[in-house]
């Protein structure tokens, strides 16, 4: 039987490989009713192993598991594929304010983990996602003053982060693996690097 951390990560990685079926041109000619049993059975088949190994595992093995921060934009990004295809709006679930606070948060945090994790320096940040309080109360301040400026998917990306963690939804128990992965972090930072140049030009336009 399948351990349940194990499933949390697969079921992660899963997310990937649904959205990638859903680009297929079949899933554009099907009705809503065959377009949710698509998406069931495409899960069935990225779960289901073949010689000891599933395409959700080999992309848990390539990339480990996917921050709740991953899961709930890839999330969105289904549900607004599933809404597109059933000939809805375009819109994406989060305004373009909400995403760029998440993805600025996320390539803050990308800049101060990841170059100390590597050996840079001799601090070690990444130790303080060990049931440390006081990240705990600095999350929970960053996200009471996202709130107070309408900001919702900050906020919302922190509380699922912590509430998995407490859970144990994975295997790991460093809460900073519940908030960002290394994909992630790529993403974000390229982000918000194309966005902070794109407005530079615009301003020497001006």
């Amino acid at each position: 039987m399948m351990a349940f951390t194990d499933w949390t990560g697969l079921s992660g990685s899963a997310l990937v490989w649904l959205l990638l079926a859903l680009r297929l041109p079949v899933a554009a000619r099907l009705t809503n009713p065959q377009r949710a049993l698509f998406v069931a059975a495409a899960y069935c088949v990225v779960m289901l192993p073949v010689f000891g190994l599933s395409l959700a595992g080999w992309l848990r093995g390539m990339v480990g598991d996917l921050s709740l921060s991953s899961v709930l934009l890839l999330g969105a990004a289904l549900f607004t594929r599933l809404r597109l295809l059933a000939g809805g709006a375009a819109d994406t679930v989060w305004d373009a304010r909400d995403r760029f606070a998440l993805l600025a948060f996320l390539s803050v945090i990308a800049l101060l983990l990841y170059p100390f994790a590597l050996g840079v320096g001799i601090l070690d940040p990444y130790r303080s996602g060990f049931a440390g309080i006081a990240f705990i109360v600095a999350l929970a301040l960053l996200s009471l003053w996202a709130m107070r400026r309408n900001l919702l998917l900050l906020p919302l990306a922190i509380a699922l982060a912590v509430l998995a963690w407490s859970l144990g939804w994975y295997e790991s128990t460093n809460l900073w693996d519940y908030l960002i992965d290394a994909p992630l972090a790529i993403y974000a930072l390229a982000t918000i690097g194309k966005s902070l140049l794109f407005n530079v030009r615009r301003g020497n336009r001006a």
